[in-house]
């Protein structure tokens, strides 16, 4: 979801892509997924980061369902070759957040990032991260990170904005001739 692109080119005023504020860690909220893929997220979004350039191209969000309830993300700005991620819910005291990681064209996967999405109308998605700066002198465990979010739940410092995003039509197949 080009977290850190999107703030060295220029978008840095985006709140999420400002990636010092994005916390990054070695491991998800869960272990591995126990909440359903949520359909409502599903499909093709454009998004542009929070406080846009009025000449900012949206980026293209595809979000589908893969195996044993986990998410497949590609990223995709004008004129860049798309990124790809891996994704899967956690719930924290019935909050719903995706964890998320890149999968590098190397093969190698990307730390971990947690997205707060809320869809604020079925057409519009909100995307927001956990801030680094709410989880600042945590101790780097799976433990103290969920704890550290359950405490903060309630404090808006807890995530930054990153993007909005408004759903897009799926593209049509072309019928065979």
């Amino acid at each position: 979801m080009r977290l850190k692109r999107w703030s060295r080119a220029g978008a840095a005023a985006a709140a999420l892509a400002i990636a010092p504020s994005c916390y990054e860690s070695a491991f998800p909220l869960d272990p591995a997924p126990r909440l359903e893929v949520e359909e409502a997220w599903l499909g093709t979004w454009r998004c542009l980061p929070f406080n846009a350039d009025a000449d900012e191209e949206p980026a293209t969000v595809r979000v589908k369902r893969r195996a044993e309830r986990r998410y497949a993300i590609t990223w995709q700005e004008s004129g860049k070759e798309p990124e790809r991620y891996a994704g899967f819910a956690s719930s924290v005291r019935g909050t719903r957040f995706v964890n998320v990681r890149e999968l590098k064209a190397t093969g190698e996967s990307g730390k971990w990032t947690y997205l707060k999405p809320t869809l604020l109308r079925p057409s519009v998605l909100q995307l927001q991260v956990v801030d680094s700066d709410a989880l600042k002198g945590v101790e780097a465990s799976p433990a103290a990170v969920r704890a550290a979010i359950e405490r903060q739940l309630a404090r808006p410092a807890l995530t930054a904005d990153f993007c909005m995003g408004v759903r897009a039509k799926e593209p049509s197949e072309t019928p065979p001739h």
